[in-house]
């Protein structure tokens, strides 16, 4: 009679019940555990490039703003990514139900996206008080409103990863 290595270690496992209680029973959660991690991480990751560049906007000019304004709306449309598969996750959780509200259907994402865009587009050519006014606007609504609701969902997702802490989305020094 021969048994497959799958049955075997089954096998082996029963016997052995407490190191079988100790050992996930399904590898495909442990993956979707490990894709939230890094969809977080990755996220807030991507979250604190655009807050760096927010707080270096008083500070950069010309083709360095123009530059540093594509790196963080790349940054920005990326965090998309990231949301895609915690909505996969989590889509139906009031919370996240609330947070995706305020992201997506009141549109503060989308306007800070258009606000990385004209500053990429525009920064070079853009006065002292136009850049100033586009970034008191974009951090008015990515401070008050994006971050909070990015938090939100980093606060779900580490409830379902009970590692022991939650993240918060990176803030500008002038937030």
């Amino acid at each position: 009679m021969q048994y497959s290595l799958t049955t075997i270690v089954s096998i082996v496992l029963a016997c052995a019940s407490p190191l079988a209680q100790a050992l996930p029973t399904n590898l495909e959660s442990r993956a979707s555990i490990q894709q939230l991690a890094d969809a977080q991480n990755q996220w807030r990751a991507d979250t604190s490039v655009v807050s760096q560049f927010l707080s270096a906007v008083p500070s950069l000019s010309g083709s360095k703003l123009t530059s540093a304004a594509q790196v963080a709306f790349n940054a920005e449309n990326d965090e998309l990514l990231h949301k895609k598969v915690l909505d996969g996750e989590f889509g139906s959780d009031p919370r996240i139900v609330g947070a995706n509200n305020v992201l997506v259907n009141q549109g503060t994402f989308q306007s800070v996206v258009d606000a990385l865009g004209n500053f990429a587009k525009n920064g070079a050519t853009m006065s002292a008080s136009e850049k100033s006014a586009l970034l008191s606007q974009t951090n008015n609504i990515r401070c008050g409103q994006v971050l909070p609701a990015i938090d939100t969902y980093f606060h779900v997702t580490g409830e379902k990863l009970q590692n022991g802490g939650f993240l918060v989305a990176t803030r500008p020094n002038n937030c």
